[in-house]
């Protein structure tokens, strides 16, 4: 199983932005150390929550500071984007990190102000992401010409100058829940799945990612599915909760509700709102063995899958979310890849011998 990342991010507004952008950065270079696989760095132009409007420099810099870890756009959002200026733009990420880059695409509207403050209408989000979406893979796919006249965008002969870095071409991400025809997508271009889907509906969307890779005579993996995570560990339970209990209140009442619409709950405060998430199957507030048993539960509801991808969140100290992370590499990794067998036989083997 991969262990990846999705970093918004969101800041409180009202902090100093520079300090946040580089306390982002000094993240990624933890999760780098730790051995994750992966981040996917958000888009965002509105609202004064999430802040980084451009996931493709954001990459650069972090590429930079980082050896190994893999970096794509979570996502692009290809409504409000012309496909060949994407595509360009990801292909020259994909040279300068030499492989390590990844196109995360969807159709926008994560947040409803961002394609309103563009004057675009939520509605046409979907039909252009599929318009530009098309044009986009065949300019990565092809160096036939490309010409197109769409309601929105026009291709005249476009060739993109520089091929992918590698021959298996620059990877896709693709986010989407249970649109079929994002679903079949993912399928027909062997893309990576984002997805948020509670586990016991993973196998459903599935087939139809399935279907859309046989239509093209392609095998879809399960290993290029991604599930969204909320995880928080500490040494003990009760910390978890006391570590993150105000901040994770005040994202969902301050921001969640009113900036993105979410329903208010019944009943439940600030204070309460972390028990509630608590009990969601993909989210961990806890140990590190709470997470095991949550991630094996995910496992078998899902039917299997080939990564959980965890929310980056500012809910605990900088101290106590950097060791979170540490607990999860350390504790929880090894139990999902099998990087502990040849330990424990050789440590079985060594008190035999006495």
């Amino acid at each position: 199983m991969r262990f990846s990342l999705f970093m918004q991010p969101v800041h409180v507004p009202g902090e100093n932005p520079t300090v946040a952008f580089e306390r982002d950065l000094e993240l990624i270079e933890w999760w780098d150390t730790l051995g994750y696989d992966e981040v996917f760095i958000g888009e965002h132009h509105s609202s004064g929550w999430e802040t980084i409007a451009s996931p493709a420099v954001f990459i650069a810099a972090a590429a930079a500071r980082t050896r190994r870890i893999r970096l794509g756009s979570g996502v692009v959002p290809l409504g409000l984007h012309h496909p060949l200026y994407v595509a360009d733009e990801y292909i020259l990420l994909d040279h300068l990190t030499r492989g390590r880059a990844i196109l995360g695409v969807g159709a926008g509207g994560g947040i409803p102000s961002d394609p309103y403050v563009v004057g675009v209408p939520s509605e046409d989000l979907q039909p252009r992401f599929a318009a530009a979406f098309e044009a986009m893979t065949r300019l990565l796919g092809s160096t036939e010409p490309l010409s197109l006249e769409t309601e929105w965008f026009t291709l005249r002969e476009a060739v993109l100058q520089v091929r992918p870095y590698t021959s298996s071409g620059l990877p896709l991400a693709i986010v989407t829940g249970k649109n079929p025809d994002t679903l079949a997508k993912i399928g027909r271009h062997q893309a990576i799945w984002l997805t948020a889907l509670p586990p016991a509906q993973i196998p459903e969307a599935w087939s139809l990612v399935e279907a859309g890779a046989a239509e093209a005579g392609v095998l879809a993996d399960r290993s290029q599915i991604r599930l969204n995570s909320i995880i928080h560990l500490a040494d003990t339970r009760e910390q978890a909760f006391e570590d993150v209990r105000e901040a994770a209140g005040r994202e969902h009442f301050d921001f969640g509700i009113p900036i993105l619409g979410r329903p208010e709950p019944d009943g439940v405060d600030r204070e309460g709102w972390i028990d509630v998430m608590a009990q969601a199957p993909t989210v961990v507030i806890g140990t590190p063995d709470d997470a095991i048993e949550k991630i094996t539960a995910i496992e078998e509801a899902s039917g299997g899958i080939g990564g959980l991808m965890v929310m980056s969140k500012e809910w605990a100290s900088r101290e106590a979310t950097r060791h979170s992370y540490e607990l999860l590499a350390r504790h929880v990794f090894p139990a999902f890849q099998a990087s502990l067998e040849g330990i424990k036989a050789a440590d079985e083997v060594a008190r035999n011998i006495s």
